[in-house]
C-alpha cells in the first residue's frame, strides 16, 4: 500500500470505545475488533489456537499481532487526515461501494458475532471509507512521480559465483578454472557461501562487484574481484534476465512512490499529536472468541476496490 508505520502516544484521556486518536481521526475499538478477527482467522489457520501466548523472544504472538493491527489502522487513519491537504475526496459513486461493501460483510455477520465485536454497520462503512480514501491520498501524492525506467537501470543478470577469503584461494581457483574445471564445479567445492548462483540488481553489492559483473557477456568469466568481504570470480549465466527486468521496473517506481509519498506522511507525523487508550486495547484477546470466524473484510475490500 506504502503506507508505512506511526508511533502513537500512550493515554488515559480518550473514553467510551475510542482505542487510539491521530490530529482529528479517531479509531473506535469496533473498528480494530474487525481487524482482529481477520488476524485471528489468518494466524490460527497457520498455527492453531494455542500459539497465541507462545513467547518469541520475549514477545508473545498475541501482542506482536496486536501491535500489528494498532500500527496498521493508525497509519491509515493517519493519512486521511492529508485527504483536504490534497482536496482528496470520496465521490458518490465510490460511497454507494464503500455501503454496498460494508452492507455485504456486516449482513453475513451472525449475532453473536456483532455482540462480540459490538459492531455496527456504520463501523464498517467508516473503515471502509478511510480504507479507500488514503488509497486515493496515496494516489494523488504520487502523481507527479517518474514512472520511466531504462533497461539498464533495472537490469536483472544472473551470476555464478565463487567467494573465498583470501587472494591466494581465488588465484588457485582461477588457475583450475583457466585449465578446464567446470564453473559450477569449482563453485562447489571452494566457495565459502552455499549459494553459487545468484540473480543481481544495480545497488545491491559492493561497487566493484557490481561493475565487474554487469560488464560480462553470458558465459563469460571475471578476473578476479576484490571486495571488503573477501574476493570473488563470477560468470555470467544470463546479462540480462528480461522477466525479472521488467517486474524490476515495476518495484523501482513503487519505491519512487513510497518516498514521495514517506515525505508528505512524516511531515504529517511531525506536526500531529496523538493518543492511545492502552487500558482498553489490553482487554482484547484473541482467545476470547471461540465461534465461528466472519468474512475476511480486506477480501471483500478487495473485491470491491482492489
Amino acid at each position: 500500500s506504502g503506507l508505512g508505520n506511526t508511533r502513537v502516544v500512550l493515554t488515559t484521556g480518550l473514553s467510551g470505545n475510542q482505542l487510539f486518536k491521530i490530529g482529528k481521526s479517531v479509531c473506535t475499538l469496533p473498528e480494530a475488533m474487525i481487524y482482529v478477527m481477520d488476524y485471528k482467522q489468518q494466524y490460527e489457520n497457520a498455527y492453531g489456537v494455542e500459539m497465541w501466548e507462545h513467547d518469541f523472544g520475549g514477545v508473545t504472538l498475541e501482542e506482536y499481532v496486536k501491535d500489528t493491527i494498532v500500527s496498521q489502522l493508525a497509519s491509515v487513519k493517519a493519512v486521511t487526515l492529508l485527504a483536504k491537504e490534497y482536496d482528496v475526496s470520496l465521490d458518490s459513486s465510490e460511497k454507494a461501494r464503500v455501503t454496498e461493501a460494508a452492507g455485504k460483510y456486516y449482513d453475513a455477520l451472525s449475532q453473536e458475532q456483532i455482540d462480540y465485536m459490538n459492531l455496527k454497520q456504520s463501523d464498517v462503512e467508516s473503515l471502509y471509507s478511510d480504507h479507500l480514501l488514503s488509497k486515493k491520498v496515496y494516489a494523488e501524492i504520487t502523481k507527479g512521480v517518474n514512472t520511466e525506467v531504462s533497461d539498464d537501470e533495472a537490469r536483472i543478470m544472473t551470476l555464478q559465483q565463487i567467494h573465498v577469503d583470501t587472494l591466494q584461494e581465488a588465484e588457485d581457483v582461477m588457475k583450475r578454472l583457466e585449465e578446464g574445471r567446470d564453473f559450477g564445479a569449482a563453485a562447489s567445492a571452494y566457495s565459502k557461501d552455499s549459494q553459487t548462483t545468484i540473480t543481481l540488481g544495480r545497488g545491491e553489492k559492493d561497487s566493484a562487484y557490481e561493475e565487474a559483473a554487469f560488464s560480462l557477456e553470458n558465459d563469460q568469466v571475471s578476473d578476479i574481484i576484490e571486495t571488503e568481504d573477501g574476493y570473488y570470480i563470477l560468470k555470467c549465466a544470463n546479462n540480462f534476465d528480461r522477466d525479472a527486468t521488467e517486474a524490476n521496473k515495476v518495484t523501482m517506481v513503487e519505491k519512487r512512490r513510497d518516498e514521495v509519498f514517506t515525505q508528505a506522511y512524516e511531515k504529517l507525523l511531525a506536526d500531529t499529536p496523538s493518543e492511545f487508550n492502552s487500558h482498553l486495547w489490553k482487554k482484547v484477546h484473541f482467545s476470547d472468541w471461540t465461534g465461528e470466524m466472519p468474512a475476511n473484510f480486506m477480501n471483500i475490500y478487495e473485491e470491491y476496490f482492489g
